[in-house]
Order: C-alpha cells, then sequence, then structure tokens
C-alpha cells in the first residue's frame, strides 16, 4: 500500500483544517447552558479511554473517535445527530490483529493511524474498505513506544509527512535515579516512517527539576507545526523549541491557583503514600493546542485535602477543582478559568472542536450525568 498516501491524510490532520483567529489578552472560558449529549449502546462506558475529534473544514463536517479497548473497537460519532456513526473492530491476534487498542491517531474522517502498546509496529487503517497495513520501526530499548498518551497528559502523536514524533517515557525504576542522570533522558524521538529508524531529540528534562527532591517525571506535549512545547507536572515553566534540534527553552507560565512551590515526593512512604502523593498534591496536567483559536489550554489541579473518606483513585479521574490556562502561541497568559461551580467534571476526557473546548460531565455526582450517553459540557473562548 502505498505510504504516501497515508502520510499526506496525516499531516493534514496535524495541520489542522480551521480558521484560525488572533487573540489578545484577557480571555476566559465561558460555559455554556446546553451540554452535548451523545447516544451509547449499554455496553459502552461513558468515560472513553481515548478520546479525538477531527473537523474537515472542507467538507464542513466532523467526527468524535473514542477507543474501547474491551470491545477492540474505534467507534465513531456524530455531534449533530448525538449518535454512533460507525464504529471498527479489530482482531487481537492473527494474520490481521493489531494487539489491544490504547490509542491511535486520527488521519482524516477515514483514517487512522493505530499505536499497539507493546509491538515495535503501527498500523494504517481505512473505515471505507477496512484497510489494514502495517510499518515497523526500531523502537529504542528501555523507552516507550509511539503510545505515549494518556488521559491525564495529553500528548498525541503528530508528524509532518516523513517522520512521525512522538512522547517518550525512561524505562527503569526512578526511584534509584537522581537529577543528574534525570536531566540527561530525552523527552521525545521521531520515527522515519520509510526506514523505521528512530532518532532522538536534544529535547531533556530540566536540569534542576529534581534538585530539591523528586516529584512525578510526567508530562504533557503539544506540537504546532514546526513548534514543540513541553509542560511538566511540577513546574510552571513551559518549555519550548522551534524544531526538533533544538534545545528547549524555558518560558515562565505559572498558574494563578498553584503555590511557588511543589511538594516533593515522599520516598520513604508506603506505596499508598505514594499514590495519595499523586492524587493530591498541585500540579500541571495536559497541555492542549486549540487550532480553531490559536492558543493554548493548560490543565492545572490545586492541592486537595482529604478528610479521610474520599477513594483517593477517583480523585484522579474526579478532581474536586481544577483550572484551566488560555496562552497564546508564544506562551504568553492570556487568562484562566478556575473549574470551581461546575467541578463535577472529569477532566481526563476533553476535546477541542469548531466551537470550543468539550469537557465530559460523567463525573458520577454530576445531576445531568446519564449512564448511556457521552455528555459534555462546552466551554467558549470569549474575551473578558
Amino acid at each position: 500500500m502505498n505510504r504516501n498516501f497515508w502520510l499526506t491524510l496525516f499531516v493534514l490532520a496535524c495541520l489542522v483544517s480551521c480558521n484560525q483567529q488572533k487573540v489578545e489578552n484577557g480571555y476566559t472560558l465561558k460555559p455554556s447552558d446546553d451540554l452535548l449529549r451523545i447516544e451509547l449502546d449499554s455496553l459502552t462506558s461513558n468515560i472513553s479511554s481515548w478520546l479525538g475529534y477531527y473537523y474537515d473544514a472542507k467538507l464542513d463536517s466532523g467526527l468524535l473517535y473514542s477507543v474501547d479497548p474491551v470491545r477492540n473497537e474505534i467507534e465513531r460519532y456524530s455531534l449533530q445527530d448525538g449518535k454512533l456513526f460507525d464504529k471498527m473492530t479489530y482482531d487481537r491476534e492473527g494474520p490481521k490483529g493489531v494487539g489491544t487498542l490504547i490509542e491511535i491517531g486520527i488521519l482524516g474522517l477515514d483514517s487512522v493511524l493505530i499505536f499497539p502498546p507493546f509491538d515495535n509496529s503501527f498500523y494504517q487503517s481505512r473505515f471505507s474498505d477496512a484497510a489494514l497495513n502495517k510499518v515497523a520501526y526500531n523502537k529504542p530499548d528501555e523507552y516507550s513506544p509511539i503510545r505515549s498518551m494518556t488521559n491525564y497528559f495529553s500528548s498525541p502523536a503528530y508528524t509532518d509527512g516523513q517522520y512521525i514524533y512522538t512522547r517518550t517515557l525512561f524505562g527503569g525504576n526512578y526511584m534509584l535515579m537522581e537529577n543528574e542522570e534525570l536531566s540527561e533522558k530525552p523527552l521525545m524521538y521521531r520515527v522515519n516512517v520509510a526506514s523505521g529508524a528512530v532518532e532522538f531529540a536534544h529535547f531533556t528534562f530540566p536540569d534542576d527539576y529534581w534538585a530539591d527532591g523528586k516529584t512525578s517525571y510526567e508530562f504533557s506535549t503539544a506540537v504546532n507545526g514546526g513548534q514543540f512545547a513541553f509542560s511538566f507536572y511540577g513546574d510552571h515553566n513551559i518549555y519550548v523549541a522551534s524544531s526538533f534540534d533544538e534545545e528547549l527553552r524555558p518560558i515562565m507560565a505559572k498558574s494563578n491557583y498553584l503555590p511557588a512551590d511543589f511538594e516533593r515526593l515522599p520516598e520513604a512512604g508506603s506505596r499508598e503514600d505514594r499514590l495519595r502523593y499523586f492524587a493530591t498534591t498541585q500540579h500541571y496536567g495536559s497541555l492542549i493546542y486549540d487550532g480553531y483559536r490559536n492558543v493554548y489550554y493548560r490543565f492545572c489541579y490545586p492541592k486537595v485535602d482529604l478528610n479521610g473518606s474520599e477513594d483517593v483513585r477517583s480523585l484522579v479521574q474526579f478532581p474536586p477543582a481544577f483550572s484551566i490556562m488560555i496562552l497564546d502561541r508564544e506562551f504568553k497568559v492570556l487568562g484562566e478559568k478556575l473549574i470551581e461551580k461546575e467541578s463535577q467534571l472529569a477532566p481526563g476526557n476533553v476535546f477541542v472542536g469548531p466551537k470550543g473546548l468539550y469537557i465530559s460531565i460523567n463525573h458520577p455526582d454530576h445531576p445531568d450525568n446519564l449512564e448511556d450517553y457521552f455528555s459534555f459540557m462546552l466551554f467558549e473562548l470569549v474575551e473578558e
């Protein structure tokens, strides 16, 4: 199968076919009164393990993509009709097996890339004729594969046609690592889609990230054309480069709702102590680029004070409060929206569409949460 066909589609997807709007200082995110509801069948969870939206400006049409790893299928939903558009089920094993579906990349309305979690390959798949093409690559030892995105640290793979760019995490026991070793760990590599060769970027962890003690090494990546941006769990800076060959430079972008200093990981504590730390300490989460409005959204999570009755694990998925910073292309802070009144949300399930930022209300305590629907609150970018 001709790789150029697939790569052309992925380039178009990564460039985002939409009209960009100029923004100035003094913006916020305004919640809409109307909810977006999408009907589900009785076997589909209303919290998606992977969610993405693709809009084709020429066709004036878009679809919401959701991955269901239990049934090993990709589901596509129409926002206009509020229901399933179609779905594609994949074999886990055999000649057409792709493993368990975890993460995909959207090439176009009809085409996706599939990134298996434990395989040195990716797959090109098309909905219209069920075409499936496997492409091998040389995954570096002791580093994660192209699958590098979580709900809480969004880092979708990006391609310029010749390469696929992916965030990567190092292997091994981070508890045995010190700051100097961490500062040498790469954050991204790219895959030559013609040869499968892999090349690491010059991007590494900040030199002083663990200088005063350990915090989570998780981070989010947003790529916009030739601009690469990194947001770390415990760092107010956003780190930026204008090309793959540059080193990262810090740009201060502190949240108004996080203190100056970050709490440090209780290294001598138990596994439960560390879980409590990750669930309750102040930190930054996903960095998401909005190509329709030419801004970035940075999710921020204030410290959570426990009263003894909370389920610590659920606090990760359903934080009691969070804020969203709005930044321009130069990462100047344009505003910040604190989500308290609407805090019964699931900020791990979000997507950007032509109208704005959609955040799931499928929180177990939200009064409008319905089990058989994806339900989203629309936040529109408005001038204050």
